[in-house]
């Protein structure tokens, strides 16, 4: 296939995957009337949200390690408030809600709407950031305009321009946003949530020390809300997410056993919500991932035996999870990392044969997902490694047939990453054409 096949291939995938959300809703309309429309539009976007914060702006670009940490609360709040508003209107429909709030915003000349421009321009951003993380940008940056003194919006601003890239922005909203917790109502709850996130900006920029500084303060906000409402879960899970912060910059310095300290205080935390909760699925996927981290650092430090345990554990809990959500990619990919690690483990142990069966089940499972996303460069990019794995260790063993079809499998994706990137230029040209047309529209 050439370039523009697999461009429109690509593209075609991705626009089935998003009309899948528009099947999904006419079957609601079937099941259960205005209620379950209502219903199901925003639990889908909202889960798409969630997908959203976690991947770069750019399709090539490296994504921040680590999840947000409040962005997801306040972008579904602003989706809340859109269903109440304009997706009704729009026939729940993102593309048409989005004209209806422009239209809106293009006739305020008169002021007629007061104090909702803010509210209207956050909507925008939230419909937009499903499709554009760009739009959504534009959209935050003038709500936050209209109104400095929101600390939410602050926050949202430092996300978005962190996963742009634009670190100096990140940081200056990132750092307003904790000046606004002082003396405000569930100031702490702020401090610690811009702190967290201003360590990733800092440890972006290379300011290592300051950064592991600033996670120390978040993790003693979270911390001490923590033991003062133990019964509060969203305090309970931010602590495990500044003690993984934490350990995965003390691992990259090569203090494992503090790593392992910081570590396992997550996973006492994740498996408290777990128990609390046992059929939160967002807190088993949390305990799945921390039962890996400690299996990383384990790895490091040469305990392969309580490694791969912890991989098992770590996999079992995934399993479980593709198991209850069998359509979610995410959940498969998750099933896919574990065996991956748990065949790198097999592999330093000397078992070759376990090693090989952990990796061709991983390399099966991640295919399927990453078929089912091909927007996900990240994923490709996995993949082909794994196909390399693969391939390498069926060499070793004397299999040449099966060792060159994995290579060649590899190389093929590897290839039309680049030739995909090579238009790169061209993208950013035609982007600059469509937003010039789209600001003569107006807002």
């Amino acid at each position: 296939m050439d370039v523009a096949g697999l461009l429109h291939g690509a593209v075609v995938g991705s626009l089935l995957a998003l009309a899948g959300g528009a099947f999904y809703l006419l079957g609601s309309r079937r099941a259960g009337g205005r209620a379950a429309r209502r219903q199901n539009s925003v639990g889908l976007l909202k889960e798409r949200l969630r997908l959203r914060l976690a991947e770069p702006a750019e399709p090539f670009a490296e994504a921040v390690a680590g999840p947000t940490v409040g962005a997801s609360e306040a972008i579904e709040a602003d989706i809340e408030e859109a269903a109440r508003s304009v997706l009704p209107e729009a026939a729940w429909q993102r593309g048409a809600a989005r004209q209806i709030l422009r239209r809106r915003l293009n006739g305020d000349a008169d002021g007629k709407l007061n104090g909702s421009v803010a509210g209207y321009w956050r909507q925008l951003g939230a419909l937009s950031l499903v499709d554009d993380t760009r739009d959504a940008l534009r959209a935050y940056t003038r709500a936050a305009d209209l109104a400095p003194d929101d600390p939410d919006l602050q926050m949202l601003l430092g996300v978005l321009c962190l996963r742009s890239g634009k670190l100096e922005a990140a940081e200056a909203a990132f750092r307003r946003q904790m000046g606004l917790a002082e003396g405000k109502e569930g100031g702490e709850a702020i401090r610690y949530r811009a702190a967290t996130m201003l360590g990733d900006v800092l440890l972006a920029k290379g300011a290592r020390e300051e950064a592991l500084s600033t996670y120390e303060a978040a993790r003693r906000d979270v911390t001490a809300l923590a033991e003062r409402e133990p019964g509060n879960p969203r305090w309970q899970r931010d602590a495990s997410v500044a003690y993984d912060r934490i350990g995965d910059f003390l691992l990259a310095a090569g203090q494992i056993d503090l790593a392992l300290e910081s570590f396992r205080k997550s996973l006492a935390l994740c498996e408290a919500l777990a128990g609390r909760e046992p059929d939160n699925l967002r807190w088993r996927h949390d305990l799945s991932v921390a039962h890996d981290r400690i299996g990383e650092a384990l790895d490091v430090k040469g305990d392969l035996d309580d490694a791969i345990e912890s991989f098992r554990r770590g996999l079992a809990l995934a399993e479980s999870l593709m198991q209850r959500e069998p359509d979610r990619p995410e959940r498969r990919w998750d099933v896919s990392v574990s065996l991956d690690r748990i065949g790198d483990v097999l592999l330093a142990k000397g078992n070759t044969e376990e090693a090989l069966a952990a990796w061709r089940r991983g390399l099966e499972i991640a295919e399927a997902a990453a078929e089912a996303e091909p927007m996900r460069t990240g994923w490709q990019r996995d993949l082909a490694a794994s196909c390399h794995k693969v391939g390498t260790l069926e060499a070793h063993g004397g299999h040449a047939e099966a060792a060159r079809e994995h290579l060649e499998r590899g190389r093929a994706i590897i290839a039309r990453l680049a030739r995909i990137a090579d238009y790169r230029t061209q993208w950013h040209a035609d982007l600059s054409r469509f937003d010039a047309a789209l600001r003569d529209l107006g807002p």
